[in-house]
């Protein structure tokens, strides 16, 4: 498991995301790698609120009515949500990814944080850009007073797609290297476009297709997730 200093030092209770070594954390259950994680980082497995994830753009901003809200398993998640926003502590908001970038965003001075699951589609429809705004709109942060970390996921040197998908990206606006998307360059413009001043955008740097420490959908891991955790 990794901790993210960079959020964490700004008041952050957790900002973590779990590696390999700590287990699929994809389901849940007394003995399961979540709960173990859980246990780890000091956080109730079942207060924890999770989305049904589709690669979408749907953003929940969740209270103490959504707490345990896929705690059990997936289906009792919020459906077809792909970000978490909240400014309650204690509240812990969680993603799981293998490949897919997950965008943890805090806001200090408004007490509000969110959590974005942002893969290929959802960065195309500028997921993050919606999470920023909500941040602002429903739970009162400032741009310029936003934090973000764009964690371990699919590099731009790894993450190769068709060319019909490729060129869809280009056509975006979107960087890309021929048939390589670049997702980590693709939301820190989005992040930057929405306010998020540059030098509050930090990077992990970590491919996990490239890093055997994390499960990764385009090594062969069809149903393992590594979790990423937030909790104010």
């Amino acid at each position: 498991m990794i901790h993210f200093p960079e959020l964490e030092s700004l008041g952050l209770r957790v900002a973590a995301m779990t590696e390999r070594c700590d287990g699929d954390c994809r389901t849940a259950g007394p003995g399961s790698p979540r709960d173990a994680c859980c246990g780890v980082l000091g956080v109730p497995p079942e207060s924890l609120v999770c989305g049904r994830q589709v690669h979408g753009v749907t953003i929940a901003v969740a209270g103490e009515e959504a707490r345990g809200c896929g705690a059990p398993g997936h289906e009792t998640a919020l459906p077809a949500t792909d970000g978490l926003l909240t400014a309650l502590p204690g509240l812990p908001l969680a993603v799981f990814v293998a490949d897919c970038v997950p965008v943890f965003l805090f806001a200090p001075e408004a007490g509000a944080a969110g959590l974005v699951h942002a893969g290929r589609q959802g960065t195309r429809a500028n997921i993050v850009g919606r999470a920023v705004r909500l941040l602002v709109e429903r739970l009162g942060a400032a741009p310029g007073g936003v934090h973000a970390f764009i964690g371990p996921s699919a590099g731009p040197g790894r993450y190769e797609v068709s060319e019909t998908l490729a060129a869809d990206w280009e056509e975006a606006g979107l960087p890309c290297r021929g048939r390589l998307l670049d997702l980590w360059e693709a939301n820190r413009r989005q992040l930057c476009a929405a306010g998020v001043p540059d030098h509050q955008i930090h990077l992990a740097g970590i491919c996990t297709i490239e890093d055997g420490r994390f499960f990764s959908y385009r090594r062969g891991d069809q149903t393992s997730r590594n979790m990423a955790l937030l909790m104010i």
